[in-house]
C-alpha cells in the first residue's frame, strides 16, 4: 500500500505529458481508489449480512408478577383489637375497642400513645391471640379508644442514649394512626 501511494506520488514533469502519459497517470490513481473502496464496500456489505442473520431474543410473556404484600398481623378477640405492626397504614376500630400492639422488644422499646385523648393507655394485658403475640419475648402494649378522632401511638424502638459530651444518639420511632369511629 506504501508503494502505491508513493507511486501516485512521484514528481512529474507537466510539461512533458503526452496524451499517452496522461493515461498512465490516470491508471496510477486507480489502484489506490480501488484499495481504499473495496474494503469500506466489503465491510459494509458484511455489516448488513451479519445484522440480518443474528439471533434474535426470544420473546417471553409472563403473567403479572407477584408480589408478597406486606401488612399489619391483625386479631380480634371481642372489643379487643390485636395487632403486630409492621408498616404505617392506618388501622379503624370503633369507640370502646382495646387496641393491643405486640412486639418483640429490644432494651428500651416503647409504644406510647400521641393523642392520649383519643387513645388512652391502659394496663399492659397478658397475650390474648397466641397466634400473634405467642412467640417468646413478646410484649403488649394496650390502648382504649376513648374518644372519635384520628390517634396516633408512637412507637419507639430503643432508647436515647447521651454521652458525656452531650451528644445523643437519636432513636428511631414511627407514628401509628389509629382512626376511631362512633
Amino acid at each position: 500500500m506504501v508503494d502505491v501511494v508513493g507511486m501516485a506520488r512521484t514528481p512529474r514533469d507537466d510539461q512533458t505529458l503526452s496524451a499517452g502519459e496522461r493515461q498512465t497517470s490516470r491508471r496510477r490513481w486507480l489502484p489506490i481508489i480501488a484499495a481504499v473502496l473495496v474494503p469500506v464496500a466489503l465491510g459494509a456489505l458484511m455489516t448488513v449480512v451479519l445484522y440480518a442473520i443474528r439471533p434474535k431474543p426470544a420473546v417471553t410473556r409472563t403473567g403479572p408478577a407477584e408480589v408478597a404484600v406486606v401488612g399489619d398481623l391483625k386479631g380480634r378477640e371481642g372489643s379487643v383489637l390485636v395487632v403486630q405492626p409492621r408498616t404505617t397504614d392506618q388501622i379503624r376500630v370503633s369507640l370502646g375497642t382495646t387496641v393491643e400492639v405486640v412486639l418483640l422488644p429490644g432494651l428500651g422499646e416503647t409504644v406510647e400513645s400521641a393523642s392520649a385523648g383519643i387513645l388512652a393507655a391502659t394496663t399492659d394485658p397478658p397475650c390474648h391471640l397466641p397466634a400473634i403475640c405467642g412467640f417468646p419475648g413478646a410484649q403488649a402494649w394496650a390502648f382504649r379508644a376513648v374518644h372519635a378522632g384520628l390517634g396516633y401511638l408512637k412507637i419507639t424502638f430503643g432508647f436515647r442514649v447521651c454521652q458525656e459530651d452531650g451528644a445523643c444518639t437519636i432513636t428511631p420511632y414511627v407514628f401509628k394512626p389509629i382512626a376511631v369511629s362512633s
